[in-house]
């Protein structure tokens, strides 16, 4: 697959994922009180953070996990790091721009941060799969007409 268009697509899902994330959190901190300073709003800096953010971490996936050609186990130890790299990443853009201001904020945008890494992993093995099976008809379909 073209580096490019891996990146471009992680960094949609992963944007989106985020969006989400942060709604919810907005959502369940405007419905269920938490702090009463706190005011959710979602302005263009938010929305440029977030597409930065999900165009910042696709670059990991880029480096560390277009290489299939390798054992099992170090698949697994590089899935680990890049995990923890992006939760870095993450962690730091929503300290700069402000998703969480508190403890109970960062606790929450942890627990969504592993929702959406789960989400942007089966998503993509999801269209990885799809694209396989495309591949594959295409190609039963020319040894047919041989």
């Amino acid at each position: 697959m073209n580096k490019f268009k891996l990146w471009l697509e992680q960094t949609m899902m992963i944007s989106f994922a985020i969006l989400v994330g942060v709604i919810i959190e907005g959502a369940f901190f405007s419905l269920f009180g938490g702090n009463p300073l706190y005011e959710f709003n979602m302005d263009w800096l938010q929305m440029v953070s977030i597409v930065l953010t999900g165009a910042v971490c696709s670059l990991p996936t880029i480096i560390w996990l277009t290489d299939t050609d390798i054992p099992k186990n170090k698949f697994i130890v590089r899935m680990v790091l890049h995990c923890i790299g992006l939760y870095a990443i993450v962690s730091l853009f929503g300290w700069l721009f402000k998703w969480y201001t508190q403890l109970d904020g960062f606790v929450f945008m942890t627990v969504i941060y592993f929702a959406v890494y789960a989400f942007t992993w089966i998503v993509t093995l999801w269209f990885h799969k799809r694209e396989d099976s495309q591949i594959n008809k295409a190609l039963d379909d020319i040894r047919d007409e041989e």
